[in-house]
């Protein structure tokens, strides 16, 4: 079996044009920044409900350790809210570990009040353990002043 020449041109010619316009592409690409200062936040999801009483009936077992957010004619359970992402999958792997399963859910609030308010709740709980977290996140759901 006789290669031709022009066969191995052509792939390397490719080959090469290929590599460029991928070294291009790439090197403007800067990943995924979770880099909050511009009023994300990001919410635990626990479940969407389309009514209230199907909410409260499946949430029985968080010990009333969640918010109940209504929005589009829906109800959405959250057990947590944080402004940090690092500490939302901190506080997700918790819920995993006793076999609560959960979606991290990114949020833009304009309120800068707010937005400090949970900044400071992470602060407190950047480095401790996930039951602290827990109990900040139960302040943090009874604080009628964040506007969630």
């Amino acid at each position: 079996m006789k290669i031709n020449k022009n066969v191995i041109i052509i792939i390397l010619l490719g080959s090469l044009i290929g590599y460029l316009f991928g070294s291009i592409l790439f090197s403007n690409y800067k990943g995924i920044d979770y880099v909050n200062e511009d009023g994300n936040i990001y919410y635990l999801q626990y479940g969407v409900y389309t009514n209230k009483e199907s909410a409260i009936e499946n949430t029985k077992k968080l010990n009333n350790n969640y918010i109940l957010k209504e929005m589009d004619d829906k109800y959405y359970v959250y057990l947590g809210v944080t402004e940090n992402y690092d500490l939302a999958l901190k506080l997700q792997n918790y819920y995993k570990d006793k076999n609560i399963y959960t979606y991290i859910r990114s949020d833009y609030v304009e309120n800068s009040e707010t937005l400090d308010k949970l900044k400071e709740y992470d602060n407190r709980i950047k480095d401790t353990n996930e039951e602290e977290i827990i109990n900040v996140m139960k302040e943090i759901f009874d604080n009628s002043e964040l506007n969630l």
